[in-house]
């Protein structure tokens, strides 16, 4: 009696374990998801033109589940919903990308160059599929 009680104790936390779980996965979005300069982003001029914002960088989701969510979402859980990029105190300065903040992790597009292009080198050296590397093969929305 002892035996089966104790082994129906074990089969039920395991399977809380995994029910818990289930419940606290946060849903990745789909691959429609289309990244844009956040709005009010600087944008540096061309001479004495004004320079324009590169293109949307279209991302897919199902490309990248091999990749543990907090690899690139390094910022805690706010609710069910990964905090934002942009959110105030990680990667919030608009300011455009010149020689003096060319390092700065603050700025959003060096946050998602030094993600992004870096793993896909990493996995091409590593001869793995990997993702592209050059400006215009994701800029293209």
């Amino acid at each position: 009696m002892k035996k089966s009680m104790l082994i129906s104790l074990i089969c039920a936390v395991v399977l809380s374990f995994g029910v818990a779980s289930m419940l606290y996965a946060v849903d990745a979005p789909g691959d429609d998801l289309i990244i844009t300069a956040p709005e009010g982003m600087k944008v540096k001029p061309k001479g004495d033109q004004p320079g324009k914002l590169q293109k949307a960088v279209p991302f897919a989701h199902s490309k990248h589940e091999s990749v543990e969510c907090q690899h690139c979402h390094h910022m805690e859980l706010d609710g069910n919903a990964y905090v934002l990029c942009t959110s105030s105190g990680c990667h919030d300065s608009l300011e455009f990308r010149d020689k003096e903040n060319a390092k700065d992790i603050k700025l959003v597009e060096n946050a998602f160059h030094d993600q992004c292009i870096e793993c896909h080198k990493k996995l091409k050296k590593e001869e793995k599929p990997f993702g592209p590397t050059a400006c215009g093969k994701c800029h293209t929305k």
